[in-house]
């Protein structure tokens, strides 16, 4: 029965492979940035306004061109003048200057690189349109300079990266996997681009973007500059504003276990106001306040409550009616005492509070409010969380349909007042019960997020694995999910195939087909078994992992390391961060082996095996197999060491 599970995978991976690897490009690599025989990354694909013009940014070692920022530009700014300087230096070896706008007036024949809003941009007529919503960008030339202008500097960035990507090839699939061409010359291209990215403000929660600021902003995701833009963040209710410890002996404040507010209860409500101040003075970047009602299922009972939740259809409603008062009381003390500042208030609409107090209307095919007194004040944002979610399928699709008309019975109400940008999403991207086989939403979440910021959300925050690596494909699903976060409109089977070629180098072909069979395998087991892409989902249980699979996986990696042979004496170093990158794939269907058919195991392979897990998990800090598992993965790796070695 073993042998024919593992006949019908490879039966599916064969058909698999046709469709996912056709688009495969060829070439090996450089870790360095060289061009050599590397290939192009897909994403260079220029809009069909632009084309080189006459002119040269670069040219034989030498350039005419500045870049220009304001001297109060902010944190953003300046780092994608340095970006813009330094990757232009490393591909032709000319160091373009950083200077002021002091003094200079805008002036169609000088050669600059215009960043932010600056007296060029001023000066140009240009102005950035309204739909283009935070940060999209305007990157415009005109005569012999360019401008380059968001709203917000998160934007800048973008076209900033998206210059160079046009203009040197700039990819990154990794924080140590960069390309880019070298070049003697550097055209000026016609820029005429307005861009929206699919999702306004980006933010992916992925230990290896969390960690590093500079590869989350090459990435495109949100750069918090200062001490942080959330004020508070999470569930706050009681675990931030009004902790028991300090306020519980007012028990009406809270319901009969003090593990949720009592949302009607005034005397409450004014001294959170109150707490919120104090976190708004101690955070004087911040802009986004959550009223996070607590993680539990709990709800206060009061006769209040119950009546309140039946007039404003349930939790939710309640939520958002409590929020706006919050925000309204906020609000006039900013204005008497920070006038400068804008603040933005969310609510959840997690598990209790997920459904929006809406019904739907037939005659005008979308959802109203169940309550007429409904209203959202300007500055009040709902946050969206599909935890219950079916992350291997679309979200438009049937097996997502209640979390589809939840967000867009909210998306429907909020626009219903006029707030139809004032909409988030935290959502999913970890295995919450198993880190050591990887979610099975490949290929998934580009619909997600696209669905997402159709229905007016303008800001995702995807939580991916934030408290440890993981071992399968982690750079591929961090690089795919940000491009796709950003552009929806990129063909993912392209990616995966140009990220392979580029970051497994000389090992891409049988890394393909190691892909390409954790996707056939996934589909053979969700058709089988009910396997899922569920959060709460366990990827690593016995039924899913026959001893010959994982056999066949540990061998398809030595297979690929085996394909390294001929960049071990060109290129040593290069050869060393191949070879530990494909040997960490192999750190899956050994811990599986381990955990499941340690009994099957020679005392060679056991000794084999555990010296690559021990030491791969070390280097990339894989330390936990699930969530809130704190170094579980490290003391289950030293308990087998005693089972192996004794």
């Amino acid at each position: 029965m073993k042998k024919k599970i593992l006949s019908i995978a490879m039966s599916i991976l064969t058909t698999f492979a046709f469709a996912v690897g056709c688009n495969k490009k060829g070439g090996s690599n450089n870790n360095d940035g060289g061009a050599g025989d590397t290939s192009a990354p897909i994403t260079v694909q220029l809009p069909d306004s632009v084309a080189p013009t006459a002119v040269n940014v670069i040219e034989n070692g030498d350039s005419p061109y500045s870049i220009v920022i304001s001297p109060d530009c902010d944190d953003n700014i300046k780092a994608i003048a340095s970006e813009i300087q330094y990757f232009y230096a490393e591909s032709t070896g000319v160091v373009l200057p950083i200077i002021s706008d002091e003094d200079l007036a805008f002036d169609e024949d000088a050669y600059y690189i215009s960043l932010g809003d600056t007296t060029l941009f001023k000066g140009s007529g240009l102005t950035i349109p309204s739909n283009l919503r935070e940060t999209g960008y305007v990157m415009k030339r005109i005569g012999n300079t360019v401008l380059c202008n968001a709203r917000n500097s998160n934007g800048t960035i973008s076209a900033g990266y998206d210059m160079l990507n046009y203009t040197i090839g700039l990819e990154f699939y990794a924080s140590d996997e960069i390309y880019f061409e070298e070049k003697s010359t550097v055209a000026l291209l016609d820029y005429d681009i307005e861009f929206r990215p699919t999702v306004d403000i980006r933010e992916f929660r992925s230990r290896a973007i969390s960690a590093d600021a500079t590869y989350a902003r090459r990435m495109r995701m949100f750069s918090w500059f200062g001490t942080g833009i959330w004020v508070s963040f999470g569930h706050t209710a009681i675990s931030q504003y009004l902790p028991t410890t300090v306020y519980g002996h007012n028990s009406e404040w809270y319901n009969a276990s003090q593990t949720q507010v009592c949302y009607e209860n005034e005397e409450m409500r004014l001294e959170m106001v109150e707490r919120i101040k104090e976190y708004i003075v101690s955070h004087p970047y911040g802009v986004y306040v959550m009223l996070g009602h607590e993680d539990n299922l709990d709800m206060c009972e009061c006769s209040d409550c119950v009546e309140a939740r039946a007039l404003m259809g349930g939790y939710g409603g309640q939520e958002c009616n409590f929020t706006n008062k919050i925000a309204r009381d906020v609000d006039a003390w900013l204005a008497d005492n920070y006038p400068e500042r804008e603040i933005k208030y969310l609510f959840f609409a997690y598990q209790t509070s997920s459904e929006p107090p809406a019904t739907w209307d037939e005659t005008q095919q979308k959802y109203v409010p169940v309550w007429e007194g409904f209203d959202v004040h300007e500055s009040v944002n709902v946050m969206y969380c599909p935890i219950e979610a079916e992350f291997s399928k679309p979200f438009a699709s049937k097996e997502n349909s209640a979390q589809y008309e939840q967000l867009r019975g909210w998306s429907d109400l909020f626009a219903s007042k006029g707030r139809k940008d004032n909409i988030v999403i935290w959502t999913y991207s970890i295995p919450a019960y198993s880190y050591m086989a990887p979610q099975n939403n490949f290929g998934v979440y580009a619909e997600h997020y696209k669905t997402m910021s159709d229905m007016g959300v303008n800001y995702i925050m995807d939580q991916g694995v934030y408290d440890s690596s993981t071992p399968t494909f982690e750079a591929l699903k961090i690089y795919t999910q940000c491009k796709t976060m950003y552009r929806s409109d990129l063909d993912f089977s392209e990616l995966v195939s140009d990220f392979i070629t580029h970051y497994y180098g000389a090992a891409a072909e049988t890394m393909m087909e190691y892909y390409n069979f954790f996707r056939s395998y996934y589909k053979y087991l969700e058709n089988s078994k009910g396997f899922s892409g569920g959060l709460f989902f366990e990827t690593t249980l016995k039924m899913f992992w026959p001893y010959e699979v994982l056999q066949e996986m540990y061998q398809m990696v030595e297979k690929s390391i085996a394909q390294l042979d001929s960049v071990k004496t060109s290129d040593p170093e290069r050869y060393q961060v191949l070879y530990d990158r494909v040997r960490r794939e192999q750190i899956t269907p050994i811990y599986l082996m381990f955990e499941h058919y340690m009994n099957l195991l020679t005392q060679e392979q056991k000794e084999e095996y555990w010296s690559i897990l021990s030491y791969y998990c070390a280097k990339f800090e894989i330390t936990n197999r699930r969530e809130s598992d704190e170094g579980g993965l490290t003391q289950k790796i030293e308990s087998w060491k005693t089972e192996i070695f004794q």
